[in-house]
């Protein structure tokens, strides 16, 4: 009896260690599924750094030089726009046609896609801050209006956290901050198709689709 009470226990033990030790491989395969996926969340670098050529001559100094430059001149600042942007853009592209030698190269891609990435932020957020220059932007009321702008400012911080220790005193840029309406103005927008609206009286018949109104 006891006998059978010892076996009764010892096979029980294995059966939860067994279950134990699938429930680990099964998590450990979750893991291994869900990092990729993490990785490839990252936009699409449109102009990539170029493959390494087997044989040089390489383009390495000059790489580093020019990046290095660029880097510290977008560090602590606010994103450029216009001619600066189109700098910066017409930069990256230069760095990522040239040649990099095979040592270099997995550093140097990052700083490519860090550059891509900013410029990109850049680019977006100019477009952005276009629409606060016109009436009643919808910057004011639609956060996504500025959304693609952080989703490249979030890749360029993800790539930047890479390299950073390669730049120390260096801090990332930033964005532009939201524009905010001036405390007079009023969008009041008319439905010229309604049914209860002549517009022969302003105040009266105006149908109001969206307001900004502040306090005053």
């Amino acid at each position: 009896m006891i006998h059978q009470i010892t076996k009764i226990s010892v096979s029980t033990d294995r059966t939860r260690v067994t279950k134990t030790l699938q429930r680990t491989v099964l998590m450990t395969i979750i893991v291994l599924c869900i990092l990729p996926t993490c990785v490839a969340s990252l936009p699409i670098v449109m102009y990539p750094l170029k493959p390494s050529p087997a044989i040089g001559p390489y383009q390495d100094s000059e790489f580093l030089e020019i990046s290095n430059e660029t880097i510290l001149g977008l560090s602590n600042q606010t994103i450029p726009n216009g001619t600066a942007l189109r700098e910066l853009q017409t930069t990256q592209q230069k760095l990522a046609n040239m040649n990099i030698s095979p040592e270099l190269y997995p550093t140097a891609k990052q700083i490519n896609a860090y550059l891509y990435y900013s410029a990109k932020a850049g680019d977006e957020s100019s477009d952005a801050m276009s629409l606060a220059d016109k009436p009643y932007s919808p910057e004011y009321t639609d956060w996504t209006v500025n959304l693609q702008a952080k989703i490249y400012q979030n890749a360029s911080k993800t790539i930047w956290k890479q390299i950073q220790d390669l730049y120390p005193n260096v801090t990332s840029y930033t964005l532009r901050p939201t524009a905010t309406p001036d405390p007079s103005e009023k969008m009041i927008t008319r439905w010229p198709k309604s049914p209860f609206s002549t517009f022969d009286n302003e105040d009266s018949d105006a149908v109001l689709v969206g307001q900004i109104i502040s306090q005053t």
